[in-house]
């Protein structure tokens, strides 16, 4: 019974579609030779597509690229550098970790943030009770630890500092030190 009614829908269905024409038609069409400056082109084009694309990737990997290549460099033009002029080359190295540090704090509140406006608030709740018990807990720990170890051992205790070895100078500041430190 089942099987006469699904032939008995299917018939006017297909008396409709007798009639219909398919209007998608894919005929492959040979792409002409281009010579050589055509392909090339072409190719170009279809690079600078992809490149919009993938601009973020394609920056960094020339990025890394220069980065060898002026460490290559560089590292090829001296025999000896000083400590002065390696703190220079490594400004703008010290620079960019610094910058990554500090951005690292804001994307993590960030994700937490995304994430827990996803949950329901009974789960919220259970979660961030042990998160901050799990929090209080660990601290308290560390503190307690830490105490218990200073007290216990005593570092520096026994140490004979009158036999301690008082040497150096203090370093003149220079302009361009003060300058970085700035920045820092």
């Amino acid at each position: 019974m089942n099987k006469s009614r699904s032939t008995e829908n299917q018939e006017p269905i297909q008396e409709k579609n007798v009639n219909a024409v398919n209007s998608h038609v894919f005929i492959s069409v040979p792409q002409e030779d281009l010579g050589y400056r055509g392909n090339l082109k072409r190719l170009g084009r279809k690079c600078l597509s992809k490149g919009k694309e993938n601009g973020m990737l394609i920056g960094l990997l020339v990025s890394v690229i220069f980065g060898v290549l002026m460490g290559v460099i560089v590292r090829g033009s001296k025999d000896t550098w000083s400590k002065r002029e390696i703190m220079y080359l490594g400004f703008p190295g010290e620079i960019l970790m610094r910058m990554l540090q500090m951005l690292i704090l804001p994307i993590i509140l960030a994700s937490l943030i995304s994430g827990i406006a996803g949950l329901d608030a009974k789960t919220c709740g259970r979660m961030g009770l042990r998160t901050i018990a799990y929090f209080g807990t660990t601290t308290f720990l560390a503190v307690f630890l830490g105490i218990l170890l200073a007290v216990t051992i005593k570092p520096g205790g026994n140490a004979d500092r009158s036999s301690m070895q008082r040497y150096g100078k203090a370093e003149q500041l220079n302009s361009a030190d003060t300058f970085l430190d700035l920045i820092r």
